[in-house]
């Protein structure tokens, strides 16, 4: 994940102009993106995969924290039925100007939107233009850089991560789940956790208990692996009460979990003027 959204915002920044307070109206809308995503060959385990949830929310934030009102559009085309809930979970991270600018497609319909808004002669042959390679390839792959498989001496490897020596080993048996509370004294302090599992994956969320309520769910479960980085999560506490992280293995039959773990509440930071 961490290379992709490094992949968005090198790309973003490449077409970007390095002063936007400096730029007239016109040169703003000459520097707006119309991307296209084409899930052609989406799978359906791709779509159902935590991981790609995560990536998508986690790219499309990014976008909107960092570069707004730079979306004229953007274009998803070729989903298969399945999409929708992809889409409908990621929905959920955007603002509506954002979700308006989105435009939806199956197998047809989008050529013709898209020469509505880019030149034929600008717009790839195999996307419903005019351009093609100088050797007449429609596929336009001077210009259109597409992905490739991975060389193995690219691949990642499984080294032994060095964990600090304030990390607790935690054993959590089939069905089992460990709770880790703390007790929040002062309105937003800040939760900070960190893990790594030895081997396969865990379910983790976070809950909220004050005084006179139910408790809350402020992170919904979520299964992790930590195959090639540890787990590490932030939280303000913006209320009192207790706070408690929950690492669940009670969907596992078979295959305890060995965790390593370690957590930590930091006091509120006030600027000397507010005291």
């Amino acid at each position: 994940m961490y290379d992709r959204c490094l992949h968005f915002v090198v790309t973003v920044e490449f077409f970007s102009d390095k002063n936007p307070f400096q730029m007239t109206e016109q040169m703003f809308e000459t520097q707006m993106f119309l991307p296209i995503f084409d899930f052609e060959n989406f799978t359906y385990a791709t779509a159902i995969h935590m991981k790609t949830i995560q990536c998508w929310i986690y790219f499309l934030k990014a976008y909107i924290d960092n570069y707004p009102e730079t979306l004229k559009c953007a274009f998803v085309i070729n989903v298969p039925f399945y999409f929708i809930w992809l889409y409908a979970v990621v929905k959920q991270a955007l603002p509506a100007t954002v979700i308006q600018k989105i435009r939806v497609y199956g197998a047809d319909g989008w050529r013709e939107e898209l020469l509505k808004l880019i030149d034929a002669d600008v717009l790839p042959a195999f996307l419903g233009g005019n351009k093609t390679d100088p050797d007449g390839n429609p596929e336009c792959n001077t210009i259109v850089k597409r992905g490739q498989p991975i060389p193995k001496s690219c691949y990642m490897t499984n080294e032994r991560k060095q964990l600090g020596a304030d990390f607790e080993k935690l054993i959590i048996p089939p069905f089992c789940k460990k709770e880790i509370s703390f007790e929040v004294k002062e309105a937003n302090s800040t939760l900070e956790w960190e893990y790594d599992i030895k081997s396969k994956d865990i379910d983790f969320s976070l809950h909220f208990k004050g005084e006179t309520l139910e408790p809350v769910e402020l992170i919904p479960k979520q299964r992790t692996d930590t195959c090639y980085e540890t787990e590490k999560g932030l939280f303000k506490c913006e209320k009192i009460g207790t706070y408690t992280m929950v690492l669940d293995n009670s969907y596992s039959w078979i295959h305890p979990k060995e965790v390593y773990f370690r957590a930590a509440l930091n006091h509120p930071k006030y600027d000397n003027s507010e005291k």
